[in-house]
């Protein structure tokens, strides 16, 4: 995947948007790291489908999901995630063992 729109902002958590959390929960922060980012020209693999945002609860169990989806993706040999918005995803062509 490659940005949409560069650079796209690279996070270490995917909670939903503080409107999508319901009265008496409170909306965990999310926030891009500021020391990384993806710039034009660049792509990385996702290693699953955009998934939606989300948090858990333990104390009640409770989780509550947002609308929008994050693909994981392996960056600079870390975890992290990006927007599904803030990229393009592209196939890559199978590997023929040549």
């Amino acid at each position: 995947m490659v940005p949409a729109t560069p650079p796209a902002k690279v996070y270490g958590s995917s909670y939903p948007d503080a409107a999508e959390y319901p009265a008496g929960y409170g909306a965990s922060t999310q926030a891009p790291l500021s020391m990384y980012s993806i710039p034009s020209g660049q792509a990385y693999v996702a290693t699953a489908a955009p998934a939606l945002t989300d948090d858990y609860f333990k104390a009640d169990g409770k989780v509550v999901f947002g609308a929008k989806k994050m693909y994981t993706i392996q960056y600079n040999h870390r975890t992290a995630l990006v927007y599904e918005g803030d990229v393009i995803a592209t196939q890559r062509p199978a590997h023929d063992g040549r």
